[in-house]
């Protein structure tokens, strides 16, 4: 994975994370505003304000927190403290609200009703999160705030009643009256809670480190596949791009037999004197969507654009053993395509020049700018072909590669023997001989 995929990654999946903490946040808000108004209808006003008051500090310190998320500001740092403030207050909640307005119910008695399920919400919603560390610094606080809270009530007790004492008499009556106890402290019970939200915190974290490991290749993924498309344009078949997402953008360099087509616009130069911009371009988009869905209707490969003109691969970088074959077959529809349509109201006339021969084909450049490229004299003899159509007057030409591996068509014969800018020995072409008027 390249610096700029991995930058990519790591800001979709910080995304990831403030959507998460904002969602847990949104849940925590409803559970208070649910909380407040529990204890505030049964109990009124006058005997429920302490705790409603507790609870709208948690809402306003949740809020806070999720202003600062939506808002970007928010730092790592900030969910941690968060949490702790959060396992804090609820520590506090533990010690020092009581279970009856009266006050003759032991404080302990907090732990033995309502247990420590509210610390298990915590530490569920932390997940939601994506960061495995805040799971674990959860668990851990959570076990912080529980222990901090039972032992400071413990501490304020005159007299403590625990599993001890029953062993001193193991009968049923002295089992019902330990367990009934209301200074029955609950240590046992305290430890086995511990165990518990230690293995949930242990096995959540694990879970989350594997969700985010898999999010992490999705995205990485999907910015890379993003990148290929982004490199080769519209035109590329689904097949060229899943390769190059397996080979992180990358096909190595390799050396094949391909034919090759190039086609050009004829006089494009002075038709876009009569065009403006935004027309001209208008003009080449629906020219070129043409030109992509023909070349993959016959399994090619629109490789490049270059102005007025493209270039198309048959066997590179995808395999087509017919690819002459495929080669005419796209240049004929191509002929007939813009014989019978109208570009944004103009009419195009384009010249097809076809060559068959030994390519080099591969992904070239740097990391931050690379593209797929054919090389080889087979790419320059298609763009010579496809020049000789205006001497002869003809629309297409292929050399006699071409015709050979196409099948040797007899409706394809020789037209001449011409030669041909930078090749020593005259080359054999083939090709329609009369021009394509078009409609």
């Amino acid at each position: 994975m390249d610096a700029a995929t991995q930058a990519d990654v790591d800001r979709a999946l910080a995304e990831t994370e403030r959507a998460g903490l904002r969602l847990v946040l949104t849940i925590r808000s409803a559970i208070i505003v649910f909380a407040i108004l529990l204890i505030l209808v049964p109990q009124g006003l006058e005997r429920g304000i302490f705790g409603a008051s507790v609870a709208f500090v948690f809402l306003a310190i949740g809020l806070a927190y999720r202003t600062l998320v939506v808002l970007r500001r928010d730092r790592i740092w900030m969910r941690y403290a968060f949490v702790s403030v959060d396992l804090a207050l609820l520590g506090l909640v533990a010690t020092l609200i009581p279970l009856s307005q009266a006050g003759d119910v032991p404080q302990i008695f907090v732990f033995r009703v309502y247990g420590t399920a509210i610390f298990f919400f915590v530490l569920a919603t932390s997940a939601l999160s994506l960061s495995p560390g805040l799971v674990l610094w959860t668990g851990g606080g959570a076990l912080i705030a529980i222990w901090s809270a039972w032992g400071w009530i413990v501490s304020q007790m005159d007299r403590t009643v625990t599993w001890r004492n029953f062993a001193e008499d193991p009968t049923a009556e002295a089992y019902m009256r330990v367990v009934l106890d209301p200074d029955h402290v609950m240590m046992a019970s305290r430890i086995s809670e511990s165990i518990v939200i230690l293995a949930t915190a242990l096995v959540t974290a694990a879970a989350v480190q594997r969700a985010r490991t898999l999010l992490r290749r999705q995205i990485a993924t999907e910015r890379e596949r993003a990148a290929v498309t982004e490199v080769f344009g519209r035109f590329v078949p689904e097949e060229v791009v899943d390769q190059l997402s397996t080979s992180d953008g990358l096909l190595e360099p390799e050396s094949r037999t391909a034919s090759v087509l190039f086609v050009d616009i004829e006089g494009f130069t002075t038709l876009s004197e009569t065009m403006a911009p935004k027309e001209l371009v208008q003009v080449l988009d629906a020219f070129f969507d043409d030109v992509g869905s023909i070349a993959n209707a016959n399994q090619g490969v629109c490789i490049s654009l270059i102005g007025d003109a493209a270039l198309v691969a048959f066997n590179a970088p995808l395999d087509n053993e017919a690819h002459a074959e495929s080669a005419i077959a796209c240049a004929t529809q191509l002929l007939q395509r813009t014989g019978s349509v109208r570009y944004s109201g103009h009419s195009l006339a384009i010249r097809i020049g076809i060559a068959t021969g030994p390519v080099a084909a591969g992904t070239v450049g740097g990391r931050g700018r690379r593209s797929f490229t054919l090389y080889g004299d087979t790419v320059n003899l298609a763009q010579r072909l496809e020049s000789q159509n205006k001497q002869l007057g003809t629309r297409l030409l292929f050399d006699h590669a071409t015709w050979q591996a196409a099948g040797s068509d007899p409706n394809w014969p020789a037209l001449d023997t011409v030669k041909v800018k930078g090749r020593a020995a005259p080359v054999s072409i083939h090709g329609i001989v009369k021009a394509v008027e078009n409609s």
